[in-house]
């Protein structure tokens, strides 16, 4: 699998994460999804419920736990500047803004 290829999936899982923890506590949240936010207000509604949710600091909490599982593990390879890489990425990963 390609790198881009890999952070995608990543990227989508964390993602799901979070709908799933704001359909959990939202569950009208559900609707606005199926209808592709579509109605007046449905943006601005589903921005509140992210900020109302803990479920940005939940999938923030599970990025970490894997990156640091991932580092623990890409530790164990010998040396090298692709190894190095690889830890830095993940040090990218939690710290990046976008």
């Amino acid at each position: 699998m390609k790198m881009c290829s890999y952070l995608h999936v990543v990227y989508k899982g964390f993602f799901s994460t979070l709908i799933s923890q704001l359909l959990f506590e939202f569950p009208e949240m559900n609707a606005m999804i199926m209808r592709r936010f579509s109605l007046p207000g449905d943006v601005d509604r589903a921005r509140q419920y992210v900020l109302q949710s803990d479920g940005v600091q939940q999938t923030t909490y599970l990025a970490q736990r894997y990156c640091h599982e991932a580092v623990r593990e890409i530790s164990k390879l010998r040396p090298s500047p692709e190894r190095d890489a690889l830890i830095q990425l993940s040090e990218i990963v939690l710290t990046r803004d976008k």
